[in-house]
């Protein structure tokens, strides 16, 4: 009788162990590996090669009808329905004309403005699917090991991408460089976070893409919840992205001052290349509107 309860205690184990491995593994549809709820991607690999944009203009209809003008946590920005968009259909059809695209047929301004798209589009599905409460890192925290910036969540031209395969490797990696924006691209690709540049209630355009990138980088300069601008100590008070990506605005315009006095309002016209410059802290918090 002793040995067949220690047995059974054993077997017992054995299946607890064995059923733990299958949930881990994502068995029955509850999560993948990485510790993230699986997404369906809606890409169908046998599809044909597209030589034509997405139709970003159905992005902006979604751009114009769930993000608006709003103020959070002391921060004047722009702030999104996610609850809304979560039951629109709409974001998945868009992101669906990423999957097969032929990148290489396309001009600078077509590529740049698609992979902007995107990117602002991925964003807006991740925290659709993956529903954080507070912040999207707190999406990292589920998957420590590669962080949501590294999470190959979507297809884009036959290809399982991240957020920074697009941001750093496809654009930084020198697209916004043969275009000419390596300062300006900064303004344009929004974190999901109170601090980030404002999302535009439009989508980028390969016709009008200087312009637009010219207007969002004024608007994020002006902002003085986000770039406070000259202190009373007579420093230039800046987001914190100006310091993790110092390297792109001194390549685009030979100093972060230098790239502010073109871009900035007026009175910062007056702030040398030597002049101190001083970071404020980045808030993180969601830009969720409800």
């Amino acid at each position: 009788m002793a040995l067949s309860c220690k047995l059974l205690c054993l077997c017992t184990q054995v299946l607890a162990i064995v059923c733990a491995a299958i949930w881990l593994q994502g068995c029955g549809g509850e999560e993948e590996t990485g510790g993230l709820p699986k997404y369906d991607d809606p890409c169908d690999m046998n599809g044909a090669n597209s030589t034509s944009e997405p139709d970003h203009a159905l992005f902006t209809k979604l751009l114009q009808e769930y993000v608006k003008p709003g103020e959070k946590e002391g921060v004047t920005t722009t702030l999104v329905n996610y609850t809304g968009l979560r039951s629109d259909s709409r974001l998945e059809e868009y992101m669906r004309q990423f999957c097969n695209l032929d990148l290489e047929s396309f001009s600078v301004a077509q590529r740049l403005s698609t992979l902007i798209n995107a990117y602002n589009a991925m964003m807006l599905t991740i925290i659709v699917h993956y529903d954080p409460k507070t912040s999207v890192r707190e999406l990292s925290d589920r998957v420590p090991e590669e962080s949501i910036w590294k999470h190959k969540f979507g297809t884009l031209a036959r290809q399982k991408v991240s957020l920074d395969d697009i941001e750093h490797t496809m654009i930084r990696g020198g697209l916004s460089k043969e275009f000419g924006a390596q300062g300006r691209i900064h303004a344009s690709v929004v974190c999901a976070s109170v601090s980030c540049p404002d999302l535009q209630l439009e989508a980028f355009e390969a016709d009008r893409l200087d312009a637009q990138l010219d207007a969002a980088t004024q608007s994020w300069l002006a902002n003085p919840t986000k770039n406070p601008g000259p202190t009373d100590t007579g420093k230039l008070s800046l987001t914190m992205i100006f310091k993790w990506y110092k390297d792109d605005f001194v390549a685009d315009s030979g100093s972060v001052q230098a790239f502010v006095r073109r871009l900035g309002p007026s009175s910062w016209a007056t702030f040398e290349d030597g002049a101190a410059v001083e970071f404020i802290e980045y808030n993180w918090g969601l830009n969720a509107a409800v």
